[in-house]
């Protein structure tokens, strides 16, 4: 599956990436001197091993940001909009009615990549969990989404371009 994500946020990861390797190349480093150490004292043996356990799971969250890193998309910002749909780049408009307590509210947001998040100015990512249910969707189409309060109904009123 795709991230799509801005340049920033790629160059962001990019370098994130690097520091953590530099990280596990210091823990490789600390491992040997505690192995080449005198191993017969409980002291060593212990910082061996913590170090050893240490290097697997940085291992492991290398691989794991490098698989993110290949399954990254840069979305460039003037892409242009289809608003027959929802996607990114484009500003929803959307009525939200809480199941449990019966409350209608009408909001509008615009959806972007990761990485371009604002929350002052209505801009959420993509795969929010309130919005990544509306991609796809189309002007009228009503979605039932699962919160931790409840279920809120939304129906999607407007899709209009963004305006960059």
């Amino acid at each position: 599956m795709k991230i799509f994500v801005t340049k920033e946020y790629f160059d962001k990861s990019q370098q994130k990436i690097q520091e953590i390797q530099e990280r596990l190349a210091k823990i490789r480093s600390d491992k040997t001197a505690a192995y080449t150490e005198d191993t017969n004292t409980w002291h060593d043996n212990f910082a061996y091993e913590h170090l050893t356990r240490e290097e697997k799971q940085t291992e492991k969250l290398v691989a794991d940001l490098v698989a993110d890193l290949d399954n990254m998309l840069i979305v460039p910002t003037d892409k242009p909009v289809t608003t027959e749909t929802v996607g990114l780049y484009c500003w929803v408009c959307v009525t939200q009615e809480n199941e449990k307590t019966g409350i209608q509210t009408e909001c509008r947001f615009g959806i972007v990549p990761l990485g371009a998040e604002d929350v002052s100015k209505k801009l959420y990512a993509y795969n929010m969990p309130l919005v990544k249910p509306l991609l796809g969707l189309s002007i009228g189409d009503e979605i039932t989404v699962r919160v931790p309060s409840g279920e809120i109904i939304t129906t999607i009123l407007s899709i209009t371009p963004f305006d960059m």
